[in-house]
């Protein structure tokens, strides 16, 4: 006698329950797919307890005849796969939220279920009651055109299941992220939802704009404004447009957990780790250590570009072409990020072109120089270690009275490349014209720190706040990346070369890296077994010790960081970048840097000519924005 045998229908689909139907929220993610492959334009969702005592979803879609009704009950019945005999084909491009045939018949395995639904042609409609996998009773009902779905007791007949549920709390949270995530996807689709009959969105129909919906989700009052991505590309191995677009929320308003950052395949919500290292690695320079994106991003491809069939819950994907679609997302980020920093440079200094001309050397800012020699001690610490010092520490490095160019007047001359040689000390000359519109003046400096400046922009006026070592810092860190790519890094001559001997792991990074090492502006010659000469350094840093620089060049090409785990994958542009940043850090203003009125034109002039400055190269903001109305209110004279 035969041991193997075939599980019954009710078995299996409480088989496929298990896979499908993990909490109330995976019910109401299933229903509501349904809903809008349905074609709904409204959809109201009632929930009651955490979801195990009721889930009721009503929306007016085309609704099911009787017949229909009877057969979404049974297993791998579906509407979505087509009805030719190329049936098989269709798996390779779907172009539905649902297609498993699973999600009905598991739900009602595991709950008391009734359906309710009528097509437009129908006089009545169909009521089928449901307990536990079992056909309780099927009978005509007058209803609305559309479908109502109601399940209760979920799990009551799996006591072990609904044991392993979370709080409330936690399960209704879960429900939320479904509710938000379709209301995203399509932002046309009114939706109403409800817990324990108070509304927590009502959410209208047409009316909507994505860009309303992100806002009503994560902030009616984003003050530093959304990050709008929108690019179209046609490529060779694609059939159709890949279009990426979506809005991402400012840096600064990032988040802990990757959890925020909701993504979007052909509009439905997936979770994929290859997009969202994409776009953290677009934001690469703006978002802080430990942070992550917030926000939505839609990628659109052709259906048969992309596999759906991984799980039955359908979240995971596969790309046909991953390193294709996460190329592009890392463009298109990092396109949308540019688009941001002129608008926001827009805002800060309107449009005001006038500018004065300033000839080399007019606006510098001189440090003050310390008794003794300068601690360099900690300029190779980690970058997201460096905060709390950068903001106490007093001016860490100075300019030597034999540097040319300072800080200020060598961003201000890209192109001016040649090595730096010996001049007498800088004197500050005013300038022939205003070095900022006047638009935006400023107005002075609160604890040695912050730049306070009042902007116009037609009858309004603005409080603008400027972190003076964050921008300086963001503008060193564009300038020292635009010459070490055009391999024209700004170098100091050492008047007295200086000669060390490497430990022999240390010489074999030098000799490996020693071309990219030379880009950045150290110039390093073998002197004979393991003594090497340092005979130039990198401008910017040449006041610190040409020792430490190199050790502390050689440990970022060689440190753990980069050679174990995760670290070993990072590309060489994102090690570079640490070491601009650090760079760059380390040669800006410092807090405690006291500022005359030119040098604050000066700097100001500086950021309006950058390229990118609304974010520090670690991520923090660099500049705030109050309305005349907001200080107002502060005051209540409005």
């Amino acid at each position: 006698m035969s041991r193997i045998k075939i599980l019954s229908e009710h078995l299996a689909n409480q088989i496929a329950a298990g896979e499908v139907i993990e909490r109330p929220a995976s019910v109401v993610k299933e229903l509501l797919e349904n809903s809008i492959d349905a074609g709904a334009r409204r959809v109201q969702l009632e929930i009651e307890g955490s979801g195990t005592k009721l889930i009721k979803i009503i929306d007016d879609g085309i609704g099911m005849d009787g017949d229909d009704a009877l057969l979404c009950l049974e297993r791998h019945a579906t509407s979505k796969m087509g009805g030719t005999a190329n049936d098989s084909s269709r798996l390779n491009a779907i172009q539905s939220l649902g297609f498993r045939g699973e999600a009905i018949p598991s739900i009602a395995s595991v709950s008391r279920m009734t359906i309710t639904s009528r097509t437009e042609n129908d006089p009545l409609g169909t009521k089928i009651e449901v307990k536990y996998g079992k056909i309780a009773k099927i009978h005509e009902a007058g209803c609305n055109k559309g479908t109502v779905v109601e399940v209760r007791d979920l799990f009551g007949n799996l006591p072990a299941r609904k044991k392993f549920l979370k709080s409330a709390r936690t399960e209704l949270f879960h429900i939320e992220e479904i509710i938000k995530n379709y209301s995203l996807a399509f932002s046309g689709i009114g939706i109403t939802y409800k817990v324990n009959n108070s509304t927590v969105y009502d959410l209208p129909a047409e009316t909507d704009t994505l860009e309303d919906r992100i806002k009503t989700f994560y902030s009616r009052n984003i003050s530093a404004g959304l990050i709008n991505i929108r690019e179209t590309l046609t490529l060779p191995n694609f059939n159709d447009a890949l279009i990426i677009d979506g809005f991402l929320l400012s840096p600064e308003q990032s988040f802990a957990s990757s959890a925020k950052l909701r993504l979007f395949v052909n509009h439905r919500a997936v979770k994929d780790k290859m997009m969202a290292h994409a776009v953290s690695e677009g934001l690469s320079g703006y978002l802080m250590k430990g942070r992550s994106a917030a926000g939505a991003l839609f990628v659109t491809l052709p259906y048969d570009a992309v596999d759906v069939n991984v799980h039955p819950t359908k979240q995971e994907i596969r790309f046909r072409e991953p390193n294709i679609i996460h190329r592009r997302i890392v463009s298109a980020v990092r396109l949308a990020m540019g688009n941001f920093q002129k608008q926001s440079k827009q805002s800060i200094f309107g449009g005001d072109e006038n500018w004065g001309s300033m000839e080399s050397g007019q606006v510098q800012i001189q440090k003050e120089k310390q008794a003794g020699s300068v601690d360099s001690k900690s300029f190779w610490d980690s970058p997201g270690n460096r905060f709390d010092e950068d903001a106490d520490a007093p001016s860490a490095a100075y300019i030597p009275a034999g540097r040319k160019k300072t800080l200020l007047s060598q961003i201000q001359h890209p192109e001016s490349t040649a090595t730096a040689e010996p001049t007498p000390s800088f004197r500050q000359a005013e300038p022939a014209g205003d070095p900022v519109p006047e638009s935006l003046e400023p107005i002075g400096q609160i604890m040695d720190l912050y730049l306070l400046c009042e902007a116009r922009r037609g009858d309004e006026n603005f409080l603008v706040v400027i972190d003076q070592h964050a921008v300086h810092e963001r503008i060193l860190f564009e300038n020292l990346k635009k010459q070490y790519e055009s391999k024209q890094m700004v170098s100091q001559n050492l008047l007295f070369p200086k000669m060390l001997e490497l430990p022999p792991e240390k010489a074999e990074t030098l000799e490996k890296n020693m071309e990219q090492i030379r880009y950045l502006g150290l110039v390093v010659e073998e002197f004979g077994g393991d003594n090497y000469i340092i005979k130039a350094v990198p401008s910017v840093i040449s006041h610190l010790d040409p020792e430490e620089i190199l050790t502390g060049i050689l440990a970022q090409f060689s440190g753990a960081d980069y050679n174990s785990g995760e670290g070993r994958k990072r590309k060489d542009a994102t090690r570079l970048d640490d070491i601009l940043s650090t760079m760059a850090c380390k040669a800006a203003i410092k807090a405690g840097q006291n500022l005359t009125h030119l040098e604050m034109k000066g700097l100001l002039k500086l950021m309006k000519e950058s390229r990118a400055f609304t974010h520090c190269p670690h991520g923090r903001p660099v500049v705030r924005m109050f309305s005349a109305t907001e200080i107002k209110k502060w005051f209540y004279r409005t």
